[in-house]
């Protein structure tokens, strides 16, 4: 449940720092990292990456059988 608040969390920051960055997209990479968005467009990434990795980061792995199952 957390995972997915996570991954929704960062897939709409994601979206606005995509919509921040959009004019800058055709202007080359330094133009890009220099946009008004580029640190809300990395934060959703990195968001979304926390939020697949949660279950590593709170120790909750899953093996297949069930869920913290040894």
């Amino acid at each position: 449940m957390i995972q997915r608040i996570i991954i929704g969390i960062g897939i709409v920051v994601f979206i606005v720092g995509s919509a921040l960055q959009g004019k800058y997209i055709t202007q080359g990479y330094t133009k890009f990292i220099a946009g008004e968005g580029y640190i809300t467009f990395m934060s959703g990434l990195i968001i979304i990456i926390l939020g697949f990795a949660f279950n590593l980061l709170t120790g909750e792995i899953h093996n297949g059988k069930g869920k913290n199952s040894q």
